[in-house]
């Protein structure tokens, strides 16, 4: 035998179930309605107890102990409600006196609930308290409520009841007999919903705010009866539970499933879980679908509609007794998922906060949630099919207008998602077009361009192949990195242009122009000559992406600041109209301006802000906010600090496209910088510098934005030679050569190979042009011109060009922080040694690249030990050796013996001499 349904001991209209619409269950039928017809008569040892709403009270005998002798009782033992059981057992032991508001819908499991606690109490051996059950019925219960209690706690009678009394009389008695016992009691006031009659409900009200500390109440009810709740909660003696309280969890329902042999996967649990939240009736219902149909997805697919025996529970129980209004209210507002007080004003045509009022005053199962300013109100998924299975009912226009309205209500609370679904069931056809003319673009924009083409496809393919459409495609596929899709979906709405669209004309060719051009951006094919010159549409979304593209246009065209200017102010219509991922292109872009002029604050700083709004946003996983973090990460590296590894990872990280091929999250540019970034932290780093030398080969033959490529040529130069790979480093020159030309990053890059091969004469013929027109090249392309023009007059003995050419250096590093070049030139970093103190103005920053700790020198002396160290810190000071004793506490003569192992080491014969080795050295 089954165990039986929650909560449908007190009821017997859901019992009736039907399946035969459904399933071939007729001796399961037989066997259940048999059980419920048990359940409606529990017979015990001490007498019988009616459980239904029948016409009188219904008591529980007790003996002269006070112990109950007959519980509502059960066929077989219910689901253990541990968790449950524990708290109300937490409940019993408090220390203050105890009132429990249980209250819940039809079929929730209050009363199985506390019957089974009840059993549990009567049971114990030790620590068992007086216990008192009434169930109320539907006729007034008056004061046989407290002389029903009285017996079964068998308590004295009160003394002779006055004729006329003052309200709660017998509920005052009740609590002075109890206070004057001192036993533990407990007390539990089942379907509490059915006390309306005012004197009742004033007892019911003393005895609550009265009852001494050791007695703890429980009253169990579908809504709340009408006391002042309020009292009880001030003073800190009341606790409520609902029907999220009572909701079934997952182990409850898979242990419900296997009385019935129903063995469920973590998947159908989950959906079984989502489909009746819980609610024990409608768990019960649907464990006995699963168990008598095999074919499980057709069982769950018709729980979700719901069957004719979730629909004979919720009238029965929930919904017959609601008044029309009420009823037509539901059903109106069932259309929409979830729904504010306005949508339902004009789903409805008002009026709706009082019947939400009245619904939460009979406890209906409604739950809300606050939303920004709104509070959303949903219904349970199975009542919400009932209703809309209701509305089905009404016609076809009835149907239509009501998910128009929907649809309406849903786009002006900013849910354009939402309101698309219920537009496909609309029939006119012109109210889609509009909103796909008005809102297609925030949806691709707010990242649902999935859901709105698989809506589509869906249910209005043909839709698919407007030429606007085709336009939002592209535009989906370049927000989420797919160059490759995004030239093919441009190919195709260029075809399709000539054809008509439900888009007016100029909106069409202002997105054709922008997305050529971002097309154009995300696979670095942009020219100088690439320019968008339509005008604005008065779309706000259109609009900012078009300033966004123009901008992008100028920018790779070479007018950086007029670029610059169009993209802050993209960027402040992005923020304005609330579109975070636009607002995070036009931050990257901005950020690319920074990198074309190596600005490096501006670098970290802009890509700093556009990650900001990224983890606001969900956005980390871009291709935008991994661009941002490569040039935060590009940033570090030239400025000669250590980059977070997590931009080198973002840079390096893959996504897979439509064709099933993967492409660099950040792009092939941004993949380069990544591996650049990671030779430095890899644990092996010749492996690493092959990955990087293979990525850039990749990269050249791509044969994209020729100048973004040329300027990462230095860079991997300058890591092959790190490594003491010249010939490859060779190599990769010329080839960029071959194919980019005589760029000054490449002329950079050859002269670095000839003077890590000592052919200093080579190099400075290499650099002697390029000096001449600095002022035309990168940053960081200027300053490693001037150092290795620097280097190679050193090695060939010219020291005044070398200085000369140390101050330019860094008179062009210092504006931006550039200490990589520094950390890349060899024997730089001596050179500053060997010049220090000559740079006037420029030795502050000279200083801050001797010290960065990634500078590398060749020493060719012993190091000196730390008591050594010490003494040739003193020696600036100008103190004498004695002083010098005196201040670190030794004697002259160790001071003396450190000063000539110093001298020895630095081969050196003075003091002076020693200083000035030790500044040229960096060691001081």
């Amino acid at each position: 035998m089954h165990a039986p349904i929650w909560g449908h001991t007190k009821f017997g209209c859901a019992v009736g179930i039907s399946l035969r619409d459904t399933f071939s269950m007729k001796t399961e039928i037989q066997r259940f309605l048999s059980q419920a017809r048990k359940m409606l008569s529990a017979v015990g040892p001490g007498g019988t107890v009616t459980i239904s709403h029948g016409p009188v009270l219904r008591s529980i005998s007790a003996d002269d102990s006070g112990i109950p002798l007959a519980m509502p009782s059960f066929s077989s033992a219910p689901i253990a409600r541990s968790t449950l059981i524990d708290r109300l057992d937490a409940l019993l032991a408090a220390d203050q006196r105890r009132v429990l508001l249980v209250c819940a819908p039809a079929g929730s499991g209050k009363t199985v609930l506390l019957a089974d606690w009840a059993s549990r109490l009567r049971d114990r051996a030790d620590r068992r308290p007086a216990l008192g059950w009434v169930s109320v019925s539907e006729q007034d219960p008056g004061a046989a409520l407290w002389q029903t209690l009285r017996e079964q706690l068998a308590l004295p009678k009160p003394p002779h009841r006055p004729s006329v009394g003052a309200p709660g009389f017998d509920a005052a008695q009740l609590v002075e007999t109890l206070t004057v016992r001192e036993t533990p009691t407990v007390i539990v006031i089942d379907d509490a919903h059915l006390i309306t009659e005012p004197l009742a409900l004033a007892g019911l009200e003393h005895f609550l705010l009265h009852a001494p500390p050791m007695v703890t109440t429980v009253v169990s009810g579908r809504f709340d009866p009408p006391l002042r709740w309020h009292l009880l909660g001030l003073t800190e003696r009341s606790t409520r539970w609902g029907a999220a309280d009572l909701a079934m969890t997952g182990a409850e329902i898979a242990a419900l499933c296997r009385e019935h042999h129903c063995e469920l996967d973590d998947a159908e649990l989950a959906t079984v879980l989502d489909l009746t939240k819980g609610w024990a009736a409608l768990v019960r219902i649907a464990a006995m679908y699963l168990a008598a149909n095999p074919d499980r997805s057709a069982a769950l697919a018709v729980l979700a509609r719901p069957p004719r025996a979730v629909s004979d529970f919720l009238v029965g129980e929930l919904i017959g007794a609601l008044p029309l209004n009420v009823r037509l209210f539901l059903t109106y507002t069932s259309v929409p998922a979830s729904f504010t007080q306005s949508m339902a004003d004009h789903l409805i045509g008002g009026g709706a906060a009082h019947t939400l009022y009245e619904l939460d005053r009979m406890n209906f199962p409604v739950t809300s949630i606050a939303r920004g300013d709104d509070i959303w109100f949903t219904f349970h998924p199975m009542l919400r099919a009932y209703f809309l299975a209701e509305m089905n009912r009404l016609g076809a226009q009835a149907r239509s207008e009501l998910h128009l309205r929907t649809a309406n209500a849903l786009r002006a609370a900013g849910l354009p998602r939402h309101a698309l679904t219920h537009l496909l069931d609309v029939s006119d056809p012109r109210h889609l077009r509009g909103f796909l003319t008005e809102c297609g673009t925030t949806m691709v924009l707010d990242g649902d361009g999935a859901a709105l083409f698989g809506e589509l496809h869906r249910a209005r393919p043909s839709l698919l192949d407007d030429p606007f459409v085709w336009l939002l495609r592209v535009l989906d596929a370049l927000f989420h990195g797919s160059a490759a899709d995004a030239l093919a979906y441009l190919d195709v709405a260029e075809s399709r242009r000539p054809r008509p669209s439900f888009a007016p004309a100029h909106w069409i060719d202002a997105l054709t122009g922008a997305a050529t051009v971002d097309a154009a951006a995300a696979t670095g094919s942009v020219s100088g000559h690439l320019t968008v010159d339509t005008a604005p549409t008065g779309n706000p979304d259109i609009d900012c992406y078009l300033a966004i593209q123009s901008a992008t246009a100028m920018a790779d065209g070479g007018r950086l600041d007029r670029g610059e200017e169009m993209l802050l102010r993209g960027l402040a219509l992005a923020l304005h109209a609330g579109h975070p991922r636009l607002a995070l292109r036009a931050l990257t872009r901005l950020t690319f301006i920074a990198c074309g002029r190596e600005a490096t604050a501006s670098m970290r700083d802009r890509a700093n802000r556009a990650l900001v709004i990224a983890a606001e946003h969900d956005l980390l996983d871009t291709p935008d906010a991994a661009q941002a973090m490569t040039a935060a990460g590009l940033a570090a590296y030239l400025r000669g600090e250590q980059p977070d590894p997590s931009h080198a990872a973002a840079a390096l990280a893959h996504h897979a496209v439509q064709d099933g091929s993967e492409s660099p999250l950040a792009g092939w540019h941004g993949y380069v910088i990544g591996l650049l970034l990671a030779v430095d932290q890899a644990p092996d780093r010749r492996a690493a510098i092959d990955d990087l030398r293979r990525g850039t080969q990749l990269l050249l033959d791509k044969d994209t934005a020729p100048g973004a490529t040329a300027a990462l040529i230095p860079h991997v130069v300058w890591a092959l030679l790190g490594m003491h790979e010249p010939l490859p480093a060779q190599l990769l020159a010329e080839r960029a050569q071959q194919l980019l030309g005589d760029l000054p990053d490449i002329v950079i890059a050859r002269a670095a190979v000839a003077e890590a091969a000592e052919h200093s004469q080579a190099a400075l013929t290499l650099l002697a042009p390029l000096l001449a027109g600095m002022d035309v090249v990168r940053p960081s392309t200027r300053v490693t011109g001037w150092l290795l023009y620097s280097s190679a007059h050193h090695r060939i003995g010219n020291g005044a060009k070398a200085r000369s050419g140390l101050e330019n250096a860094l008179r062009h590093a210092a504006a931006d922080h550039l200490l990589r070049p520094f950390l890349d030139v060899p024997n730089a970093i001596e050179l500053l040694d060997v010049y220090a103190g000559r740079f006037g103005r420029f030795d502050a920053f000279g200083d801050i690249v001797r010290q960065n700790r990634n500078a590398a020198r060749s020493s060719t002396h012993p190091a000196l030990t730390d008591a050594e160290m010490t003494v040739l810190k003193h020696l600036p000071s100008g103190r004498t050796a004695q002083q010098i004793a005196a201040d670190l506490g030794v004697s002259i003569n160790t001071v003396k013996t450190h000063l000539r192992s110093i001298y020895t080491k630095f081969g050196a014969n003075s003091r002076v001499a020693a200083l000035d080795y030790a500044r040229r050295s960096g060691v001081l």
